[in-house]
């Protein structure tokens, strides 16, 4: 080789290595070295009734009731999740989700929560009947309109049409949907295992609603808190829900440890 082309070659190579060291100086390592993007961060929305609210966990902050412990905060201090907003609202059933929260997701949002159905079925109506005087027709009644509720499988219909109209109006979002934990000790009472037993109907109709939607289409993942209560529900020593039947505040409402569970469990989807 010539003394010219070996000239050359050190001129190329000092032009590469000068270049990999300014790579090194400015980003920190050599091209092959350079850490992945961060995963995008979660711009997200929850809806829901009083469970996604955080009634109970918490001082109360508005008229929703909602609080500084509901699961969507406690998500919005995870790394890379922003929630944009809260529209969960003490009371709401389906039609009202649909008719005053929905219009909170567009295509920006990338999460979406939602914990409803509860006040659809009535159980805390059926309750302040049934507690004073459950042997009583006002409570019998009470408990055969709620059982063929049930039956009909409206509940599951009107939430699987909401989850598609959440999917419609923010397809880049993935909706995690969540149920509701038995809530009673099993064996208290008849009528507590009456409740109990009606929570499990619900939180099947759930899980239809969220496979059907995700059936056509919808980004929808379902996680069940039916049995994540269990040694924590009402009737044993440290529920993680409201315990008290004359509060009506907080009995039967995930305290801030049942809201930490919530969060737990959306988190295991969102890393799964």
């Amino acid at each position: 080789m010539s003394a010219h082309s070996n000239r050359r070659s050190r001129i190329v190579g000092s032009i590469a290595g000068a270049t990999v060291a300014l790579v090194a100086v400015f980003f920190g390592a050599a091209p092959s070295a350079l850490a992945a993007p961060p995963d995008p961060v979660n711009r997200y929305v929850s809806l829901g009734d009083s469970y996604a609210a955080g009634q109970g966990a918490g001082i109360p902050l508005d008229g929703c009731l909602r609080s500084d412990a509901a699961y969507p905060v406690l998500l919005d201090a995870v790394p890379r999740t922003n929630l944009l907003r809260q529209a969960a609202c003490s009371g709401a059933t389906i039609s009202d989700v649909a008719e005053t929260q929905l219009s909170q997701v567009n295509r920006g949002t990338t999460l979406v929560t939602i914990t409803v159905g509860g006040n659809d079925l009535g159980v805390g109506e059926i309750l302040a009947i049934c507690a004073p005087a459950p042997e009583s027709l006002a409570c019998g009644t009470a408990i055969a309109e709620a059982q063929q509720l049930l039956a009909s499988g409206v509940i599951g219909q009107q939430l699987g049409g909401l989850l598609v109209a959440i999917a419609e109006r923010a397809p880049n979002a993935r909706i995690i949907v969540t149920d509701y934990p038995v809530p009673f000790v099993s064996g208290w009472s008849a009528l507590t295992d009456t409740v109990n037993a009606a929570t499990l109907a619900l939180d099947s109709q759930i899980g239809a609603a969220a496979a059907g939607a995700a059936g056509a289409g919808a980004n929808v993942d379902y996680t069940s808190l039916a049995f994540a209560y269990v040694g924590h529900q009402v009737g044993t020593p440290e529920p993680w829900l409201g315990a008290d039947q004359f509060d009506p505040l907080t009995f039967l409402h995930p305290t801030a440890t049942g809201q930490a569970v919530y969060r737990d469990a959306i988190l295991a989807v969102l890393t799964s």
